[in-house]
């Protein structure tokens, strides 16, 4: 499945919400809820990236990150969600169409 232009949006859009200082952290339901979507989107996005020139290091960290899951800890969700975030920042970052 290829990823649409409401898709790179709708990813784009749940970067930012991850990529917010510690002080604006969501609560932890809202956390579970971004870290799936960040699953989901991430998923669609590495068949988009994974033939790109620069999708090396991204797929590697996303490889990590996946594998490891979250851990434990009181931030560990949301730091899991934030390393997430950034990694499909950069998945975004190599395509043509991606929205910054």
């Amino acid at each position: 499945m290829e990823a649409t232009r409401g898709d790179l949006d709708t990813v784009a859009e749940l970067v930012k919400r991850a990529l917010v200082p510690y002080n604006r952290k969501p609560d932890d339901i809202d956390i579970e809820v971004l870290v799936e979507r960040l699953l989901d989107f991430g998923i669609l996005l590495l068949t988009e990236v994974v033939d790109l020139d620069g999708a090396a290091a991204p797929l590697a960290d996303w490889h990590a990150l996946t594998s490891a899951g979250s851990g434990d800890g009181p931030l560990a969700r949301w730091n899991y969600a934030r390393g997430l975030a950034r990694t499909i920042h950069r998945m975004l970052g190599l395509l043509p169409a991606a929205v910054q």
